[in-house]
């Protein structure tokens, strides 16, 4: 019995390993939504140079309050403390115009991000969020139609609270604007947390364990 619990118990924790798992992101967006993880680092990007926001490109912090602004409803403006509450948003944000790019670093890997991403474009290849890992690998990333399937009262042009979970950390996160279309990316009040819970993960090590006891009453009977 022994042997087969040590064999059970390895291959539980071979599958469940980060390190043999297959990276996989989550995505909700919520209008007028605010960080759905506790205790994440808040960057309203008010700064004049946000240490670790970088551009390449036609991109750029701006204060321009135009229809391609975030427009801040529910509770988003009073949770970063930006203003007004309703309208379009008055402080700094990011603008990555077409053929640009914004650069998120960080110098611990996370597994959340949240931001709020305005004038969504629907689209494909219109606007892209890509993560990469440590190694500077592609581990996936979203564009404006996935964020707008993920919430059925949001259209396009809209804003909306996105919140992003990743199994595997990711180093950098890159906004860009295609040149194809000639579509900029907004986004402002960006969040982000080292841990979080990891879904697939947890279900399969759930499983595993149910096996476990399962197997165990049956050796014990």
């Amino acid at each position: 019995m022994k042997k087969h619990l040590l064999i059970s118990i390895a291959t539980i924790l071979a599958l469940t390993s980060p390190a043999t798992s297959k990276a996989q992101l989550y995505l909700t967006a919520d209008i007028g939504g605010v960080p759905t993880v506790g205790g994440a680092t808040l960057d309203n990007l008010d700064e004049a140079s946000p240490s670790n926001l970088t551009f390449s490109g036609p991109a750029s912090l701006t204060t321009a309050s135009s229809s391609g602004a975030p427009y801040f409803t529910g509770s988003t403006a009073a949770f970063f403390g930006e203003t007004p509450a309703t309208g379009y948003d008055a402080s700094q944000y990011v603008v990555v115009s077409p053929g640009g790019a914004a650069t998120l670093s960080f110098a611990t890997p996370q597994h959340y991000l949240g931001l709020c991403w305005g004038s969504i474009d629907p689209y494909t290849g219109m606007n892209s969020l890509t993560f990469y890992d440590n190694a500077n690998n592609v581990i996936g990333g979203f564009e404006g139609q996935d964020v707008i399937a993920a919430n059925g009262a949001l259209s396009a042009g809209g804003t909306a609270y996105v919140n992003i979970t990743s199994t595997t950390g990711f180093s950098k996160v890159v906004a860009t604007a295609t040149q194809v279309f000639p579509e900029s990316f907004e986004f402002d009040d960006v969040a982000y947390a080292q841990v979080v819970p990891e879904p697939a993960s947890c279900v399969l090590f759930g499983g595993g364990l149910c096996m476990l006891g399962l197997a165990l009453r049956r050796k014990l009977a």
